[in-house]
């Protein structure tokens, strides 16, 4: 599947290198695994062993995740090798395992007459990535993380199967043998990251142009237009740059859909106008004086052209025959200025800082009248719903 080029720009200042290795691997980072938007120079001078070539972090916030290395998590404690430039600078270490689930986090600030900090590990679970962020304005230097120690190969032991005897006279459980309890799988951590290549500086190529979300299937999915991004994120800063092998690891999944209740659709060979619901379900708006009674008068403005390529990410469902708003919809109270979030036959009241984490605009919110919410049921305050606020 070819992925289309998109308008975006993002600056970089460095030559991506994402390989080093001298030294043993097994002690220090083998690769970049992803980059901050926010400056860092040379990010791969953190590879390696302490060589006395450095990655600069030159904003508060700047972030490298780098990887261990495949079979080779770190079990001891970290040392971080750097150089500082200014006076109070400070870092962030988080130890992630190998489904980037935060095992645990660090903070301190850099000594200023040493160029070696140590961070004591007490987690139990063994780390595979480490992403070191800059939190404060002052400017320091990386050059090296190194883990004390790597997980070794566990001995794998065989439970015998319980004789007749054990499962006949049982032990506090009267004679039955308790199943294992399967745990359930936990949403995927990387759920909702931002990523896209560096750019290589090739203006022919537009791989390296293409932004993706993680989804909760673990896939990337390409955002089609910049105008589709804007649908679901209003910036870029949380957007990481990730070397093409991690990328790679990330199987393609379906293009991400304009998001519910944003803005309206249409395709550039067809006049039709069309809402979008949860899923990329269209729904044609029937008439004017409907998309005035939902949208307003200047609903128009709200209207984009899908290219003809795209339109088959989407599904057509029934059309809107009545100044009804469509699910996904984020709508204001005209009696009593409450905002809402709109499914099916239920609304939401959205309580303090969840549009925040849903990521929710308030230029696309729309008006709705008592007389229309009574054929709602009230569904409570909105939970922090992450099938509502990414689009996998």
């Amino acid at each position: 599947m070819k992925i289309i080029n998109l308008i975006f720009i993002f600056s970089l200042f460095f030559t991506p290198a994402f390989a080093h290795a001298e030294a043993p691997s097994d002690l220090y980072a083998d690769a970049i695994y992803a980059v901050s938007s926010a400056t860092v120079y040379q990010p791969s001078n953190s590879l390696g062993a302490p060589d006395g070539a450095y990655a600069d972090f030159f904003d508060e916030l700047a972030y490298v995740t780098l990887d261990m290395g495949e079979d080779e998590e770190g079990t001891g404690d970290l040392t971080l090798t750097y150089l500082i430039q200014e006076i109070g600078a400070a870092y962030k270490t988080e130890f992630m395992d190998v489904d980037l689930t935060v095992l645990q986090t660090s903070t301190g600030t850099f000594a200023t007459y040493s160029t070696e900090t140590s961070i004591d590990y007490t987690a139990e679970t063994a780390y595979r990535y480490v992403k070191v962020t800059c939190i404060e304005d002052e400017l320091w230097r990386l050059d090296s993380v190194t883990s004390a120690s790597v997980s070794e190969e566990e001995e794998v032991v065989v439970e015998e199967e319980p004789s007749e005897e054990q499962v006949t006279s049982g032990d506090e459980t009267d004679g039955e043998i308790t199943e294992p309890v399967e745990e359930e799988e936990e949403e995927s951590s990387a759920r909702g990251m931002l990523v896209k290549l560096v750019d290589d500086g090739d203006a022919i190529t537009t791989v390296d142009a293409a932004v993706y979300v993680i989804g909760e299937d673990g896939m990337r999915h390409a955002f089609s237009s910049e105008t589709v991004y804007r649908s679901w994120f209003q910036d870029f800063e949380d957007v990481a740059y990730i070397d093409p092998t991690n990328l790679a690891s990330y199987q393609l999944g379906d293009n991400v859909t304009i998001r519910p209740g944003t803005y309206l659709v249409k395709i550039t060979t067809d006049p039709k106008v069309y809402a979008v619901e949860p899923g990329g379900v269209l729904r044609w708006v029937a008439s004017e004086e409907i998309a005035i009674a939902l949208y307003g008068s200047d609903w128009a403005e709200r209207v984009v052209d899908v290219s003809d390529i795209f339109w088959n990410n989407y599904t057509v469902g029934d059309a809107i025959t009545s100044a009804t708003p469509t699910d996904g919809s984020i709508a204001v109270n005209s009696s009593t200025g409450e905002v809402l979030y709109l499914s099916a036959d239920e609304y939401f009241s959205l309580g303090s800082g969840i549009g925040e984490y849903m990521r929710f605009n308030t230029d696309y919110y729309i008006s709705i009248t008592e007389s229309t919410l009574s054929s709602y049921v009230d569904g409570g305050e909105l939970e922090e719903d992450p099938e509502i606020a990414y689009p996998f």
